[in-house]
């Protein structure tokens, strides 16, 4: 596994991309970790004398809100700052969730075929049918508003992306000679799914993994900006949109800055994806 992983990390320092997406990674980590001691403010804190102030750098800004504030008098630096930690949790809830739940099927599905396979893929496939956003919306709308409820359903769209990804290399490892080296030593099912074949599908399911979370954070900030997500006086990057946008035009910054902050979350773990699949996949590796 350490060699594994030493190798892994000398492919990614030749990919710049992934080598940038890596390091904004990091940095948005440590902001989250440490949202207390960066912050200026307290994201709920109102400020009355300082309703949509424009950032300190620009004409008619003051020297303690640095990105100015919102509608309310909130400091938009503070409320980014802490809502990194709830984009960061939500697209790694979503993860987790979705990578267990997708990976155990999966595994059920490609390894046993016939009737659990059919009732598995028949519903993965009604699901993948559904535009994802979609989908989630109603799930949504059934379960209620809440950010709790934004990462159930955003989890149960990723589910099938995991399931079709370990299902095929299920069905391509199972014939492999060391299941039958397992199975003639007197191995369970159990023990071969899970100890024997399921370590050999990782590449897949790491490149699939750091895409999820891209897709988790846009996700859950598009139910955000729709009411149904994370409520107010949550810092969420996708609340704080929709409470901006009645303001676009008048105080564009308060639009500008969470957008800004989604959008280059989500490029940085889409970077971080194309590098691991490309150190991952054999094939890329032979034509470069």
């Amino acid at each position: 596994m350490k060699i594994f992983f030493s190798e892994l990390y000398f492919e990614l320092k030749k990919n710049r991309g992934a080598m940038i997406g890596i390091i904004f990674i990091l940095v948005c980590l440590l902001i989250a970790l440490f949202a207390p001691l960066i912050a200026p403010h307290n994201p709920t804190e109102v400020f009355p004398e300082a309703l949509r102030l424009p950032p300190s750098f620009i004409e008619g800004g003051r020297k303690g809100f640095f990105l100015g504030t919102d509608d309310i008098g909130r400091d938009i630096l503070s409320r980014l700052i802490y809502g990194s930690r709830i984009s960061l949790s939500v697209g790694f809830s979503v993860v987790i969730i979705s990578l267990i739940v997708g990976t155990f099927l999966g595994v059920l599905s490609g390894f046993y075929g016939g009737i659990i396979d059919r009732i598995i893929m028949r519903i993965t496939d009604l699901i993948m049918s559904l535009p994802s956003i979609l989908f989630a919306i109603v799930i949504v709308a059934v379960l209620g508003p809440g950010i709790t409820n934004a990462i159930v359903a955003v989890s149960i769209v990723a589910v099938p992306n995991f399931i079709r990804i370990i299902r095929s290399q299920v069905m391509v490892e199972k014939n492999r000679q060391y299941v039958l080296a397992a199975r003639l030593f007197g191995a369970g099912n159990f023990r071969i799914m899970f100890v024997e074949i399921l370590p050999n599908c990782m590449a897949p399911l790491i490149v699939q993994a750091s895409l999820g979370f891209s897709d988790g954070i846009l996700n859950c900030a598009a139910l955000g900006f729709l009411g149904l997500g994370a409520q107010a006086p949550m810092s969420e990057w996708g609340t704080m949109l929709s409470d901006a946008r009645s303001f676009i035009e008048s105080s564009p910054w308060m639009v500008t800055l969470p957008g800004a902050c989604i959008l280059l979350t989500v490029l940085s773990f889409n970077l971080l994806g194309d590098g691991l699949r490309d150190a991952l996949d054999p094939r890329l590796k032979k034509q470069n």
